[in-house]
């Protein structure tokens, strides 16, 4: 007797423990969702300097990184390269519906007022997600109907679950956030070298167009850097202009020689052979020397 009223205990049990960790489990699996898609999102390539934000822009606009997700995690198993797949049906319960969807929001982070025209404060990203949960082969009445049923309620009443990603219920609008663009160089016309002062050949047009704006922006000149030079030494060194914007990038490979390690031979431009008489006497006057040793 005691055998047969706690086999029936067991079986309840044991069924609704199955089905209950089934939920947890996939209930993760929605959380997971719409965590890849935010770091999805920072894969991607996001501006074009100087002051060209549209890709992130619409990036976010379109949604691009819930769509991915939703269609990845179709089968609450973002691991698999294959987009899509069929609806999970564990022992007892059946997922589907899974949908990622992000939205401008979250944190901001606004540049500083003079590097206006090179970066822009896009905003962050929003990710929520949700999917629906049911019950699927479970046994919606045991011992509960007819002649000699021995539990006064039934089994179960099965019901569709909204999951989300976050929260509970309200639509699941709770969702991770994220800072999209760091406003680093990004594209493979930024890796490349300006070997000229005066920009004229120069093939990082990202990198010295944005230096430009930025020092347009600061430099303030008055004349007296310019009268000093004349009363000093009766002319202006190399014949510059205080206020012309000059800028100098060079690319260092492994396969040339310098680095912290070579203090004597550090890649730098102007260099040898500069048009500019005082760099290139400069360059030719260096020694062993580094900082607290002397030449």
């Amino acid at each position: 007797m005691e055998f047969a009223l706690g086999a029936m205990v067991f079986v309840t049990v044991l069924v609704f423990g199955i089905h209950f960790a089934e939920i947890g489990y996939l209930s993760l699996k929605v959380t997971e969702a719409s965590s890849s898609a935010l770091w999805h999102a920072t894969a991607a390539e996001m501006h074009q300097l100087p002051g060209d934000f549209s890709k992130v822009d619409n990036l976010i606009a379109n949604d691009i990184p819930g769509t991915k997700m939703s269609t990845q995690y179709a089968d609450f198993d973002g691991r698999s390269s294959n987009p899509g797949g069929n609806p999970v049906k564990q022992v007892f319960t059946h997922a589907h519906d899974l949908e990622v969807t992000c939205r401008a929001g979250g944190p901001s982070f606004a540049p500083a007022p003079t590097t206006e025209g090179v970066f822009s404060d896009t905003g962050g990203m929003i990710c929520t997600s949700r999917a629906t949960m049911e019950v699927w082969k479970f046994p919606e009445s045991f011992l509960d109907q007819g002649q000699g049923a021995f539990f006064k309620e039934k089994h179960y009443n099965p019901f569709a679950m909204e999951i989300c990603g976050v929260n509970r219920g309200g639509g699941c609008q709770t969702g991770f956030a994220i800072l999209l663009d760091d406003w680093g160089l990004a594209t493979r016309n930024e890796l490349k070298e300006c070997k000229v002062l005066d920009g004229s050949g120069c093939q990082n047009g990202p990198f010295y167009e944005s230096t430009q704006l930025v020092y347009n922006q600061h430099v303030t000149v008055n004349g007296s850097a310019k009268a000093l030079a004349q009363a000093a030494v009766g002319s202006i060194p190399g014949g510059f202009d205080p206020k012309m914007f000059y800028h100098s990038f060079r690319v260092f490979t492994d396969a040339e020689n310098g680095g912290d390690s070579d203090p004597t031979n550090w890649v730098t431009t102007p260099g040898p052979g500069s048009p500019t008489t005082e760099y290139d006497t400069a360059y030719g006057n260096r020694g062993n020397c580094w900082p607290g040793k002397g030449c």
